[in-house]
């Protein structure tokens, strides 16, 4: 795994700098964190190995954090329809839920559109699915 060669590369304070990175999001807390002053912070950033390391730990977090999302999607939605549904809730609670439900099925759509266009072009273009 790519991230696991570049995490090698790295020395141990400078991974417990990207895990703190990536955990507080913050550079300041990610320094105390690590043990580590914001200038070499800094410096590392400009290291093409570190960079790499903190991306494909952010892109970790995001691929994490999405799965969450998706779970969460049952109950999200029963909520939009128990809220449309409710006879007693205030006609704006309902007509919002209704409004929140039709804009995400649109970004929905949308996002998948942009997602078959992008494969066909790649595979116009002879690109592999998930590299070059």
């Amino acid at each position: 795994m790519p991230q696991d060669r570049t995490l090698s590369e790295l020395s141990a304070k400078q991974r417990r700098a990207v895990a703190a990175l990536v955990t507080t999001g913050d550079a300041s807390a990610a320094c105390a964190q690590a043990g580590i002053a914001r200038d070499t912070l800094y410096r590392w950033l400009k290291q093409p190995p570190f960079l790499e390391a903190v991306r494909a730990a952010e892109a970790q977090a995001l691929d994490d954090l999405s799965r969450s999302l998706v779970a969460l999607g049952r109950s999200a939605t029963g909520t939009l329809a128990a809220a449309m549904d409710d006879a007693s809730a205030p006609w704006a609670t309902r007509v919002r839920a209704a409004d929140a439900t039709l804009g995400r099925l649109l970004q929905l759509r949308e996002l998948a559109t942009l997602e078959a266009r992008v494969a066909e072009l790649e595979r116009a273009a002879g690109i592999a699915e998930g590299g070059r």
